[in-house]
């Protein structure tokens, strides 16, 4: 049985359209009709409109949750969050600063990595992209993971301390390398994404002043095909660039 709150996809058979909808709603309306919410849903069971079309009760995944939060900056997307999430070794627990919070697609993937214990505490100098952020961060059901915190970074720093991953997505993440390098814990993880190479050079400079170790910078790409067993081939267009990602760990 599906919590009661939780995020759930409607999936339409007839047209593969999905619904996000929360597990507290009576009834929600689509362009087939309107679904009653019942109290004994269970992930992959089939429902009805009151005009007969069917839909499939789904649970979201985080890739579904990110692309359809709405974005009032550029998101990080799928792609690179993954690899993320993975470089900075988050398990449940464990506790994460960021600096630029932006939409919140990256904030909610850390806190789903941290998650249930672990805490996200989450930097943004504009409050309004804060509390858009955080509309965000309640459809997706992690707001009891995140700290969001509505603070200028370059100019007060972080207020934690022996933290197990810092990530930096804003213009001058250089500028905040020993801030990070004095919050994280020894073996703790540096990730950074920076959209231009001169940006990744800056910070390769000022990142050789402290005992960082495992540096690596990266980038990530991938191409879709399209579904037709005959002619298999790459979709016509892919997202191509969208950041270089840098990563280091603090060492003693």
């Amino acid at each position: 049985m599906i919590k009661k709150g939780s995020l759930l996809i409607l999936y339409s058979t007839s047209d593969g359209k999905k619904f996000f909808v929360k597990n507290e709603e009576t009834s929600f309306s689509t362009h087939l009709g309107i679904v009653n919410i019942t109290d004994n849903l269970e992930y992959g069971v089939s429902i009805k409109t009151h005009t007969g079309n069917s839909f499939i009760v789904l649970r979201p995944t985080l890739d579904e949750i990110i692309m359809k939060i709405k974005r009032h900056t550029q998101i990080l997307y799928p792609k690179d969050i993954g690899y993320i999430l993975l470089k900075l070794g988050l398990r449940d627990g464990d506790t994460v600063v960021e600096a630029g919070t932006g939409s919140g697609a990256l904030t909610i993937s850390l806190a789903y990595a941290v998650s249930p214990s672990g805490k996200v505490f989450s930097y943004e100098k504009r409050k309004d992209f804060l509390e858009k952020a955080y509309k965000n961060i309640l459809l997706s059901g992690f707001q009891d993971n995140v700290v969001l915190k509505n603070s200028d970074v370059y100019e007060n720093g972080f207020d934690e301390n022996s933290v197990d991953a810092v990530f930096l997505d804003l213009k001058e993440p250089e500028t905040l390398i020993e801030k990070s390098y004095n919050v994280l814990k020894t073996g703790g993880m540096l990730g950074i994404l920076v959209p231009t190479t001169n940006q990744v050079s800056s910070v390769l400079k000022r990142i050789q002043d402290f005992n960082f170790n495992d540096i690596e910078v990266s980038e990530i790409m991938i191409r879709k095909y399209k579904l037709v067993p005959e002619r298999l081939r790459p979709e016509d267009t892919m997202v191509g660039h969208t950041g270089y990602l840098l990563f280091a760990r603090k060492m003693i």
